[in-house]
């Protein structure tokens, strides 16, 4: 008994090559996406000998494709039907002055750091019912891409 394997290697080459296609499309596609890293950390200011925290985050492009941000604020993440509800930093006020500039073009490898009060924050968020809940910076780019970090609880 003789059988012919022929036809099932063509089969299976053709399929390894369509795969190799996909792959390599998907990984010609994955360099060229915007990549944002925002990081957060608590400092301190001090005032005439008094320390007062604020909030740094840090907005890092990661990628190889400049990306403008016009916005950054907090998110919150509410249980209450789904719902989310963003706070812009947009007012200059809001940032401290050692803050860069909005819109900003951060080119690759390049970051933004801005500071805010936190104490002031706080108070604003927890009169807003923010308290209970788990909060996250979010940066926004022109294209409406929202980044974000991970959620964390405010205390005052």
């Amino acid at each position: 008994m003789i059988v012919d394997f022929g036809n099932v290697w063509d089969a299976l080459t053709a399929i390894g090559t369509m795969g190799a296609v996909i792959i390599s499309l998907y990984l010609t596609r994955k360099d060229y996406k915007k990549k944002l890293r925002i990081d957060y950390w608590v400092s301190y200011k001090i005032l005439s000998g008094e320390k007062f925290p604020i909030w740094c985050i840090d907005v890092t492009n990661t990628g190889v494709i400049p990306v403008k941000i016009y916005e950054i604020g907090v998110y919150q993440r509410s249980n209450f039907f789904k719902r989310r509800r963003s706070i812009p930093f947009l007012v200059p006020r809001d940032l401290e002055q050692e803050s860069s500039k909005l819109p900003v073009l951060i080119q690759p490898q390049e970051d933004a750091t801005y500071f805010v009060a936190q104490e002031e924050w706080a108070e604003r968020l927890q009169d807003l019912t923010y308290s209970a809940n788990q909060v996250a910076f979010y940066v926004i780019d022109t294209t409406g891409k929202l980044y974000k970090t991970k959620y964390f609880k405010v205390h005052s």
